[in-house]
């Protein structure tokens, strides 16, 4: 449990409205880099200076972190300098570059002397947690290591063989789509219903050992426009899975996206128990139903 009282002053702006109406005005949005600290890392093919205008993809420290910088470390990274909502509404170039800049600032993290965790995660819609709605994705840092992924990495050293190599193998029905050395199919056993999981079709354990961004910004993007169509919400997170900075255990790195087409309530806060309102098969049955062309 993580107490961060900062997190309480994030600004909203799924309702709030620029001054005399129309779009809300977005810290994100190019002209508005003052309104954010100072950038880690951007991307600005036609030169220019550091926060400034120009870029195409920009790393920022959280003003409103989960860690406070003595701790660990909490950046935004926005997606696109346009003002999308939705990772649905990048185009291919912009989602490969927004991956490859994802990549960057895990492994800059992943170098802190610190020996943080890194954790990549992207929260889309207010219903997923996003308080600003223009399209960016999230990593944190952390000086320990999260119960969750420990305990993932733990089943597989724990299994005879790799359970994502095995799931992929006997998809079967719940395979979604596949192309360009990537799968993606619902698990068999999904954190929340609705889940896609993207993963190499060779076993590599993490982004360094392979990761073609384009191939994986299309793939994502692609399959979070098909949930959309598919069951008619937007809201959905996406976190990354791979094997932790400097361990040279089995791993498969793979992404989840999950869209939110529920609440948890009573039983998931509670026992930790999901009651998964779609079945895995159904679910990658609709998502071949309204695939969209290769």
């Amino acid at each position: 449990m993580l107490v961060a009282p900062a997190r309480a002053g994030r600004p909203h702006d799924v309702a709030a409205a620029a001054p005399g109406g129309g779009a809300p005005a977005c810290r994100f949005c190019p002209g508005n880099e003052g309104e954010t600290p100072p950038e880690t890392m951007a991307v600005r093919p036609e030169g220019g200076e550091a926060n400034g205008g120009g870029w195409l993809v920009r790393a920022v420290p959280n003003k409103f972190p989960a860690l406070a910088p003595d701790e660990g470390v909490h950046e935004v990274i926005v997606n696109t300098p346009r003002h999308v909502t939705r990772l649905a509404e990048l185009t291919g170039e912009e989602a490969g570059r927004a991956v490859a800049a994802w990549a960057e600032r895990v492994a800059a993290v992943a170098r802190d002397p610190r020996g943080l965790r890194p954790f990549l995660f992207l929260n889309q819609g207010a219903a997923a947690g996003a308080s600003l709605q223009h399209s960016h994705a999230q990593l944190v840092g952390l000086p320990f290591d999260p119960p969750r992924l420990v305990a993932r990495e733990r089943a597989f050293a724990a299994a005879p063989a790799c359970p994502v190599c095995a799931d992929i193998a006997s998809a079967g029905g719940r395979l979604v789509a596949e192309g360009e050395g990537l799968v993606a199919w619902c698990p068999e056993v999904p954190p929340l219903s609705g889940t896609v999981r993207i993963a190499p079709a060779r076993h590599v354990p993490d982004w360094e050992s392979w990761l073609e961004p384009a191939a994986l910004g299309r793939c994502l993007r692609d399959r979070m426009a098909e949930v959309e169509r598919a069951f008619g919400e937007s809201a959905a997170n996406l976190w990354l899975h791979q094997r932790r900075p400097g361990s040279d255990g089995d791993f498969h790195w793979h992404v989840d996206a999950v869209p939110r087409l529920g609440t948890l309530a009573g039983l998931e806060l509670g026992a930790g128990v999901v009651a998964a309102t779609r079945s895995p098969s159904e679910v990658a049955a609709r998502l071949r139903e309204v695939a969209l062309p290769a």
